[in-house]
């Protein structure tokens, strides 16, 4: 990419801190690691105001009127632009996160200005048309795709699927990363009730819902486990109405939304992690579980066998699902044989903690191998470097 030695990266990302989500934790962590390699990184957001710690780490500047639905916030981009372009004139690189508006904005400066830009994208969805139904989404999408220099997917699976707006030159594969100092293993006293936490937003495609109906199986066999579930989200009310005609109020604890500050405290406590999802790429949440050595159960998707191992080495994969590959439109109810596959896999590593114990260590020391930030940072950086094609 043309720029003698750049320095000073312009993150620009449609929602940001204090809204907490993987693309979030992603830009924020990124940046702490790119700092630690001698990059000054600047943050151009539309989110609300950031906290007090994110304001004195990064200068953040806020776009004003980027929200309100789709057209409202593209008929804002005029108003936008002068912020915009400030904030562009003074970053030698353009790394964008999404393929929304403000990744089309960026592009689009990009080559106005001649400085290098890149994309990286979260979550399949946002590539989907089925899912991102919106004219304007996909108008953002082909723009910022078209123009970017290169185009970070975060799985080979999300490449697979970028390969349909952007020729395979432009795709860098580049995963999500964990603070393996952050997420780090903790001992649970032996005698306390066993503990099956997830930690999902509470959407069809995250499958809370099969955890639900696992439940009973897993009450009768060990009537003081206890499955927390941390998150909120659409599915919510239909989540506890279940817990309820089920009659297993007190078996389940709804914590809510969980600062990511918080979030290894709750991993820490839990005995089991699960992510029962029927559409993922690189799961953050699952790295970070990885990284405190806990036990994890997922479906049987490639991203969780890419992670978990296809063999069980590093966690349990249930066949949930007939197809492996990403699927946003997600049942709200499974076969019984396949809820009965995943009770009979949280029983196995409650009854077992010795094979759990074994693969939370291997998972582990995957992730440092695969996924610490600095490792992640120092790929980035290589694209950065890299020249323009």
């Amino acid at each position: 990419m043309t720029s003698n030695n750049p320095r000073t990266i312009g993150m620009l990302i449609d929602t940001y801190l204090p809204i907490i989500g993987g693309a979030e934790i992603h830009v924020l962590e990124l940046s702490r690691a790119l700092a630690q390699e001698g990059y000054q990184v600047k943050i151009c957001t539309a989110a609300p105001d950031a906290s007090e710690k994110t304001r004195s780490e990064f200068e953040v500047t806020r776009i004003p009127s980027l929200s309100g639905g789709h057209w409202r916030a593209f008929l804002s981009i005029i108003k936008a632009l002068p912020s915009l372009a400030g904030f562009i004139r003074h970053v030698d690189i353009i790394h964008c996160h999404y393929s929304f508006l403000m990744a089309m904005l960026g592009t689009l400066f990009g080559k106005i200005t001649g400085k290098p830009t890149l994309v990286t994208l979260h979550g399949l969805g946002t590539l989907d048309s089925s899912v991102n139904k919106s004219i304007l989404r996909k108008l953002y999408r082909f723009v910022s795709l078209k123009l970017a220099d290169k185009v970070i997917a975060t799985s080979d699976e999300m490449k697979a699927v970028a390969l349909r707006f952007t020729p395979e030159n432009k795709i860098v594969v580049i995963p999500n990363g964990v603070n393996t100092s952050l997420f780090t293993p903790a001992v649970r006293p032996q005698n306390d009730s066993p503990i099956v936490l997830t930690m999902r937003r509470l959407a069809r495609k995250n499958g809370v819902q099969y955890l639900v109906e696992a439940a009973p199986k897993v009450v009768k066999e060990i009537p003081d486990v206890q499955f927390w579930v941390a998150g909120e989200g659409k599915l919510e009310s239909y989540i506890h109405q279940r817990v309820e005609a089920l009659k297993l109020q007190d078996n389940f604890r709804f914590i809510g939304i969980v600062p990511h500050h918080k979030t290894q405290e709750f991993y820490q406590a839990a005995d089991i992690v699960v992510f029962p999802s029927s559409a993922e790429s690189t799961s953050l949440a699952c790295l970070e579980a990885m990284a405190c050595e806990k036990a994890i159960i997922a479906s049987n998707l490639s991203a969780y066998q890419d992670m978990l191992g296809k063999d069980n080495e590093r966690g349990l994969l249930v066949p949930l699902f007939e197809r492996v590959d990403s699927d946003y439109d997600a049942p709200l109810t499974l076969p019984q044989a396949r809820i009965d596959a995943f009770s009979g896999a949280i029983l196995s590593l409650i009854r077992d903690p010795e094979l759990g114990k074994q693969m939370g260590q291997r998972a582990r020391l995957f992730v440092i191998d695969h996924y610490d930030w600095q490792k992640i940072a120092n790929d980035t950086a290589a694209v950065y470097s890299a020249g323009r094609d």
